[in-house]
């Protein structure tokens, strides 16, 4: 290999070298900003295989980015964060659990705009924080057009699905909560013009079974279109499940979901 092009392979390498560390250092500073604008200096452990965040390195459809958050901790998790960091709002959002979830795993499809980390932090009974993450390729995904006609979005907002299956073996049951919402961010265009659609998105969404909470969410536009939650619960009082959700433009949704038949 001739010197001249030996010493273009180093310099190539070393300007790759810098740039890769200018953008970890990059990433780093504003995790540090979304992360104190939420808990304010608070100290974070790294979670190790407490929490794993766990996403497709490159996905599919921007806006519609699946995540599995899992959670395997002896120490009971009362609340869990997601951020997708390069977002307008980072804050994806807060589950605050209650006592009828099973804290193993929750998933959610998100929005991503950018290139990103997104992070996961989970909050002991002790105040402990524990902090995941997973890096993501896609971008777009806030100012993604809605993929249904408006007159389909006015007639089925705010309908919701429950799929569940009761485990043979007693086991908190699974469960698939599908809410019809735009949840548009306020970056999307109308579809022939340059106007933007106004932002309306879920605020909040509680769940309780028999009175007995299993999580209230607080959440923002980064959460997907027609948002789809997974979790896990153990039933209570009549084992039926009440959903309540709230949004941008103070419409309240809600509905009843008796009781699985054993």
């Amino acid at each position: 290999m001739k010197p001249i092009f030996c010493a273009a392979l180093v310099l190539l390498s070393l300007g790759l070298a810098r740039a890769t560390r200018a953008g970890e250092n990059e990433e780093a500073q504003r995790w540090e900003l979304v992360r104190n604008s939420v808990y304010h200096g608070r100290a974070m452990q790294d979670a190790g295989d407490a929490v794993q965040v766990i996403v497709p390195d490159r996905a599919l459809d921007a806006a519609l980015v699946p995540v599995t958050v899992r959670l395997d901790t002896p120490k009971r998790i009362v609340a869990l964060s997601l951020f997708v960091d390069n977002n307008p709002a980072p804050l994806v959002g807060t589950f605050h659990f209650g006592p009828a979830i099973s804290a193993t795993q929750i998933k959610l499809r998100v929005r991503v705009n950018a290139f990103t980390p997104i992070h996961a932090v989970a909050e002991t009974e002790e105040g402990t924080l524990l902090n995941a993450s997973h890096f993501v390729k896609a971008a777009g995904g806030c100012s993604a057009p809605s993929t249904g006609q408006s007159a389909d979005i006015a007639a089925n907002i705010g309908q919701m699905q429950l799929r569940r299956t009761r485990p043979d073996d007693g086991s908190p049951i699974p469960a698939q909560l599908l809410i019809s919402h735009p949840n548009y961010s306020g970056m999307q265009t109308n579809p022939g013009g340059a106007n933007f659609i106004p932002a309306r998105y879920l605020e909040t969404v509680s769940i309780k079974t028999g009175g007995v909470t299993v999580f209230d969410l607080a959440t923002d536009i980064s959460l997907s279109e027609d948002p789809v939650i997974g979790f896990s619960y153990t039933p209570a009082g009549d084992g039926g499940v009440d959903v309540v959700a709230h949004d941008s433009s103070g419409a309240v949704f809600s509905r009843h979901f008796e009781s699985l038949a054993n």
